[in-house]
Order: C-alpha cells, then sequence, then structure tokens
C-alpha cells in the first residue's frame, strides 16, 4: 500500500470524525465535543507547519533542532491557551492525539500488507 498526503489527509479527517464521535457519546458532552474540534485544528496546524518545515529540509538538505523546538513551542502554547480558555481537557487530548494515531494505524496496516502480500 503507497501512502501518500492526500491518504494521510483523508485518514486523518475519517479518524477525527470517529474520535469527536465516541468523545461525544461516551461523555455525553457538548464541551467535549467542542474540545476535541479545537484541539484537532491545533493538530491540522501543526500537519501543515511540519509540512513547511519539510519543503525547508528539502532546500537546506538537512534538519533543524530549532524548527523541531519552534515548533513543539507553538504547539504547547496553543494548547495551554485552549486549556486556558475553558475548552475540555479530554476533548483536547482526543483532538490533539488524531494524527499520531492515524499515522501509527496507517504504518501498521502498511507493514501487515508487505508482510502478507
Amino acid at each position: 500500500m503507497k501512502i501518500t498526503i492526500k491518504k494521510l489527509e483523508i485518514t486523518f479527517v475519517i479518524m477525527y470524525f470517529l474520535a469527536a464521535l465516541l468523545c461525544f457519546f461516551l461523555f455525553r458532552s457538548k464541551s467535549c465535543l467542542l474540545g476535541s474540534l479545537v484541539g484537532w485544528l491545533v493538530s491540522i496546524g501543526d500537519w501543515y507547519l511540519l509540512k513547511f518545515m519539510a519543503k525547508r529540509w528539502l532546500k537546506r538538505g538537512g534538519y533543524s533542532f530549532v524548527d523541531y523546538g519552534l515548533r513543539f513551542a507553538i504547539v504547547a502554547v496553543s494548547i495551554l491557551l485552549l486549556l486556558k480558555s475553558g475548552f475540555s481537557p479530554v476533548g483536547i487530548i482526543i483532538g490533539v492525539s488524531v494524527i499520531p494515531v492515524s499515522l501509527m494505524m496507517l504504518a501498521v496496516l502498511s507493514l501487515f500488507r508487505k508482510i502478507t502480500v
């Protein structure tokens, strides 16, 4: 299975909706659903920041720890601001963790298909 950026982004959207529905029905609160939405928006912002950084790395021929630190600081400050704004912590955690879980799921599926085919 060839993993492309388009497949990744489609998987992110599907996983977000599943996680948001789970969050809503499990906790029966609109605040958790709203928290997962804003957490997902932070996660999408982080994804596009990573894509931008990867293009810069290709031009320069390497990566930079300063870029990683800056990206981490932006995401951390965003999450702290959302928590201070009163959004649901559980929803934010679910929303932010959608992309890493999706990547892990695709990696496992890709590895499994290579082993069994």
